[in-house]
């Protein structure tokens, strides 16, 4: 067994297994580690659970693991079978959901393709501030170059590629509401940081709107005409790990105008407007709060005023992120990232009433 540990690593820890995950066995304890890449060997056990139990903290204060591997044979035989059990499953529920999409009158789907790199759920945009050896093959960057905008048609299954740029980005595509464009940010092949730019629905008119050394990403369109999005901007840092804080800002039609909607210390991220106007978001309380366990669904005017919790808050634990009101109810659909959030928001679907 092969624990890989983020710098926040465990000085002293045990692993558990677990055959049903209701009764442990401590199969290992180490004590005075000193973290990276730990090689434990002599198990002597097959559980289907396991589970690594941080003791003492490293200077951090704090424990987080990167990846956990099992490199013998029938480990991996076993993860493989499952992989594939899962991306079969995975694929046959998208084809329900894109014949279920298509049967309620959807015809095209948008969306974005570009390599990740396997960061915190918010650390996906500007660099890696560490002085060190490169941390992810790429300069630091907090992104891969290669990203392309497409557009699916959902009765022939044909895809068609609207915006391709080996050495750029391309993510968070939003369609305005007449459905004839498209708005997304845009990392230019030779460039640093995202902006917001338009492409009509058929690939001609790319526009920029805005610009400047800073990324502004996840953006959104808003009822009067606005564009609601967040932006490096704010010139902070998170508190306690060595990548940029985005925040909750907005622009006119053209990109002008540009102002913020938020003073949070920490990230603001996936504003969408809901029916009554507001704009509902996820904010990383981290005043006075445990900093890894406050990430929950919140609400502002679209000035930025009267910002309150609209749900979860209470709960510690659980990233709840990219929120959108589900038409005709009171209901938004969100995604469940666990604990202090997965990479790009990867969690369970989750409806909040």
């Amino acid at each position: 067994m092969i624990i890989h540990w983020e710098r926040a690593h465990a000085v002293d820890y045990e692993v558990r297994f677990s055959e049903d995950g209701a009764t442990w066995q401590t199969v290992a304890r180490r004590r005075g580690r000193p973290g990276g890449q730990e090689t434990l060997t002599g198990l002597a056990a097959q559980a289907r659970y396991v589970r690594v139990v941080g003791l003492k903290p490293g200077p951090f204060g704090l424990f987080s693991v990167w990846d956990i591997e099992f490199p013998d044979a029938p480990a991996q035989a076993a993860l493989a079978d499952l992989r594939r059990l899962v991306q079969e499953r995975q694929r046959q529920r998208f084809q329900e959901m894109l014949a279920e999409l298509a049967a309620q009158g959807v015809q095209d789907l948008v969306f974005a393709i570009r390599p990740i790199v396997p960061e915190h759920w918010y650390a996906n945009f500007g660099y890696y501030a560490d002085d060190g050896p490169s941390y992810f093959g790429n300069a630091n960057k907090l992104y891969r170059e290669g990203g392309r905008l497409c557009r699916l048609n959902l009765a022939t299954g044909e895809a068609t590629v609207l915006l391709d740029d080996p050495e750029g980005g391309v993510r968070d595509p939003q369609v305005h509401y007449n459905g004839r464009t498209i708005l997304f940010s845009y990392r230019r092949g030779g460039a640093d940081t995202f902006h917001l730019y338009e492409i009509d629905a058929d690939g001609t008119g790319l526009r920029q709107l805005t610009d400047g050394p800073f990324d502004d990403i996840e953006p959104s369109y808003l009822p009067d005409g606005g564009i609601v999005f967040v932006s490096s901007r704010c010139k902070r840092w998170v508190n306690c790990w060595l990548t940029q804080v985005a925040v909750l800002y907005r622009c006119d039609s053209d990109g002008q105008n540009i102002r913020p909607l938020s003073s949070n210390n920490e990230h603001d991220n996936t504003p969408w407007p809901l029916p009554d106007g507001r704009i509902l978001y996820t904010r990383w309380e981290y005043i006075d709060r445990s900093q890894v366990d406050y990430h929950h669904l919140w609400v502002a005017n679209p000035d930025g005023a009267g910002q309150m919790v609209f749900y979860g808050n209470l709960h510690p634990g659980t990233v709840m992120i990219d929120a959108k009101p589900i038409p005709g109810s009171r209901k938004v659909v969100a995604s469940f990232s666990p604990g202090h959030g997965q990479t790009e928001h990867e969690g369970a679907v989750a409806l909040v009433d």
